[in-house]
């Protein structure tokens, strides 16, 4: 999944296809979702190792990303309700080691629940590791798109926040 500035839908998606190209893989398939400024994207590798190569480029040459903003891989998608996300929530913590740092990291578009309420219905039957907002290790992402709900359990180097990165590196956000 990729955000970027609707009006330029045609430079995002030049700039996706690029990217995912360049990194030796392939665009299957490509459709704007049903909110504006986020495309689903299926490629032809894993999408993690898809996005950590892209966000290893960009971090060298921070001009490779002029039109997309974030980009997120995929594990499952579910119906943006509680339950299905909290069963979905709850099995992709099965993936963090009883010794390991993480947090959820959410963006709700077109849902009427608040995120505070989210986080907490999604996060409280988690029993693994350690909370950590600054620093984790694992980052258990929601990406709710009206009706649905992508999900995926991920490490930092597999998510790409331009602005973020930008930031760090000492150049100017892009909005």
């Amino acid at each position: 999944m990729v955000t970027y500035n609707p009006p330029r839908a045609g430079l995002a998606e030049k700039e996706v296809r690029r990217c995912i190209e360049g990194v030796g893989e392939a665009v299957e398939e490509l459709e704007s979702s049903c909110v504006n400024g986020v495309f689903c994207i299926q490629v032809s590798g894993d999408a993690k190792q898809v996005v950590a190569d892209i966000r290893d480029e960009f971090l060298e040459e921070p001009g490779t990303l002029n039109h997309t903003y974030h980009w997120v891989p995929v594990e499952k998608w579910v119906q943006a309700n509680v339950e299905d996300m909290t069963s979905l929530a709850k099995e992709l913590s099965n993936g963090i080691a009883e010794d390991e740092r993480w947090m959820m990291h959410m963006h709700k578009r077109r849902h009427d629940m608040s995120s505070e309420d989210l986080v907490l219905a999604l996060t409280d039957p988690i029993e693994r590791g350690n909370v950590d907002l600054t620093n984790p290790q694992k980052i258990i992402v929601v990406e709710i798109l009206g009706a649905m709900a992508a999900m995926a359990l991920l490490t930092p180097d597999q998510i790409i926040d331009a602005n973020r990165i930008r930031q760090r590196i000492g150049l100017q956000q892009m909005y």
